[in-house]
Formats: C-alpha cells, sequence, structure tokens
C-alpha cells in the first residue's frame, strides 16, 4: 500500500530538521519523476524545493535518481552558480554537510535533495510571443551550452545518455501502447520509420550541426522561469546528461508560437540566416521530444486517455509529413 500524502508530509516535516528547518509548511507540487514540494520555513520566511527522488513509473526511473548521479547534478547546479550569470536553484547542503539524504519510503529508503527556491512563474507561449524574447532564449540555451563545453567534471556513468542508442529503448516503451490498447500497430509502425529517418539525418547530418556534449535534456515550458524582473531562468536539471546539442534547441523551440519560433534558432546560432540543413534535424528533435514524453508516460495509467487521443493525431499531423519530406517545423 503506498503512503497517503498526509504521511508523506509528516515524513518530510522531521526529515528537514536534518538541515535546521524545525517550523516548515510543506505543499505538495505535483509526484511526476520526483516528488517536488514547496516547503517554506515560518521561522524566517525563506522558501525551497524538496524533491523526493521516487519516479511515478518504472519508465522515469534511471541512473539519474541514484545518490551519485543526484550529487552530480548538485555540483553542476553550484558551478554554473560560479562561472556563468545563469540564475539556478542552489543546492542546500544538511547540518552534516550532506548534499544527498535519505528519507523512508514504501518499505525502503528514498534519495531526498533540497533547492533553494527561485521566485517566478512558470513560462507560457505568451512569454515568448515576441520576437526578441524568443531570440534571447535561444541566446541563453547557447549560454548554457557555452559553460557545459568548459566542465569536466561529470563522469558518463552517472548521467543519461541521449544518443542514437537510446531510441531502442524508447521504441520499446513506446511499442507498450499497442499492448495497452492506446494505438494500433499501423502507429506504431509509423512511429518507427520516423525515428529511422531521424537516425538517418543525424548520420549523415554535418559534424558541426550535430555536435555532442552535456544538456540539459528537459526543457519544456514547466522548467522554465520568467522572474518578475522578466529574466529567463532554466530550473529542473533532474534529467540532464550527454547527447546531441539541438535537442535542447528543438526542445525549446517547441515552446515558443510558431509566429516567433525560428527566432529561437536565429539566438541559439547567433545569426540572422539559417542554414537550411538545421531544420530537417531540429524537426527530428522535436519530433523525439514529444516520443521522449510519451515513453516516460506509457506506463502511467493516468495518462493513457491522453496518449489514446493524441498518439493517432500526431502519427497523422506531425510524423507522416515529416516521413514525406514536408517542413513542420512551424505545425507544432
Amino acid at each position: 500500500m503506498r503512503i497517503e500524502e498526509s504521511t508523506w508530509t509528516k515524513k518530510i516535516e522531521k526529515h528537514l530538521l536534518q538541515y535546521g528547518i524545525d517550523r516548515p509548511e510543506v505543499t505538495l507540487i505535483r509526484h511526476n519523476e520526483n516528488r517536488t514540494y514547496r516547503v517554506t520555513d515560518t521561522s524566517n520566511g525563506k522558501v525551497f524545493l524538496v524533491r523526493v527522488h521516487d519516479p511515478i513509473t518504472v519508465n522515469m526511473a534511471g541512473i539519474q535518481h541514484t545518490r551519485q548521479g543526484i550529487e552530480t547534478e548538485m555540483q553542476l547546479l553550484e558551478q554554473i552558480a560560479k562561472g556563468t550569470d545563469l540564475v539556478v536553484q542552489m543546492p542546500v547542503r544538511s547540518l552534516s554537510g550532506q548534499l544527498v539524504t535519505e528519507i523512508e519510503g514504501d518499505g525502503c529508503s528514498l534519495n531526498c535533495s533540497i533547492l533553494s527556491w527561485v521566485e517566478g512563474k512558470n513560462m507560457t507561449k505568451e512569454d515568448l510571443s515576441t520576437s526578441d524574447a524568443s531570440y534571447k532564449l535561444g541566446v541563453q540555451v547557447a549560454e548554457l551550452h557555452a559553460f557545459f563545453d568548459t566542465y569536466d567534471k561529470v563522469n558518463p556513468i552517472d548521467r543519461p545518455k541521449y544518443g542514437i542508442h537510446r531510441t531502442q529503448k524508447m521504441l520499446t516503451q513506446i511499442r507498450r501502447g499497442v499492448e495497452l490498447g492506446l494505438f494500433t500497430k499501423e502507429n506504431f509502425a509509423t512511429v518507427e520509420k520516423t525515428v529511422a529517418l531521424i537516425v538517418e539525418r543525424l548520420n549523415s547530418g554535418n559534424p558541426e550541426t550535430v555536435k555532442e556534449g552535456i544538456i540539459h535534456a528537459d526543457m519544456n515550458l514547466s522548467n522554465l522561469l520568467v522572474t518578475p524582473r522578466g529574466n529567463f531562468v532554466f530550473i529542473d536539471y533532474s534529467l540532464f546528461g550527454t547527447g546531441y546539442r539541438l535537442l535542447d534547441v528543438a526542445m525549446s523551440a517547441l515552446n515558443a508560437p510558431k509566429e516567433t519560433r525560428e527566432q529561437v534558432v536565429k539566438g541559439y546560432f547567433g545569426q540572422e540566416e539559417l542554414l537550411e540543413e538545421i531544420y530537417p534535424i531540429v524537426e527530428g528533435f522535436m519530433l523525439s521530444a514529444v516520443f521522449g514524453y510519451y515513453a516516460f508516460m506509457m506506463e502511467n495509467e493516468a495518462a493513457h486517455p491522453w496518449i489514446r487521443e493524441r498518439m493517432p493525431q500526431f502519427c497523422d499531423n506531425r510524423c507522416v509529413p515529416f516521413l514525406e519530406d514536408h517542413r513542420i517545423f512551424f505545425s507544432f
């Protein structure tokens, strides 16, 4: 039997004593890849983000939830804060100096980490409705990647990898949708053909265009904040790992309305004119980002009605045109 949320709140209140927080106000934000909570220390008004690394489905679990994986993420955040002007959620150490502590879950110990709270609202497409705002987002992604180019303290075995080899795992997870009756074999065949074309374009692409390195890997609107002063903040680096840089660019572009979407890519590359070869590859990563979400959510029963409705439409309206070599960059 899973622990009731009220019991989780009490567990977290007790756990926070390890951080010197003895008068917390705990509010659940969501349970997805992690259990995330907003915690206010009522003794001084400071606000924190508490994460219990307990993914809601097996498809969301991974090396990023191990102690070493979490510590690597926390260390990265500390270095981004030191080496750039980018705003990040700063790791909070326990009274004994630990970046990661353990909390008792459903009959097992779960890793727990705490970050400082960054005040802001989740970004919306409206926030990227101007060319300047979308261009600024692209520039900021480029700044993050420039820092990643200088960062050599990540052991690859401690973080997820998002290269071509990952496509087979993603396809295996998506195939479950056929077994669960969420979409047809024909839909899945379309997904397979689409992934094969994406891989083909990657293998034949210009090495400078399809560069690999450290990436954020989860640049969706829920992980982008707009501060009261209008600054953009990237949050939730829990999926960061190594992969194609254009995955971050494509996910960022998906956040913008189609009218300003191109500006994200222009901001990233720092040029007004884009090479025609960039678009087919970016489009492939747009599709990959959506496939990745389906794969993550495939074992989440609450998402099944959404998948049942959306997957056939996605295959018909996005994948088929992509396979027919039509431009889909502005279709999302």
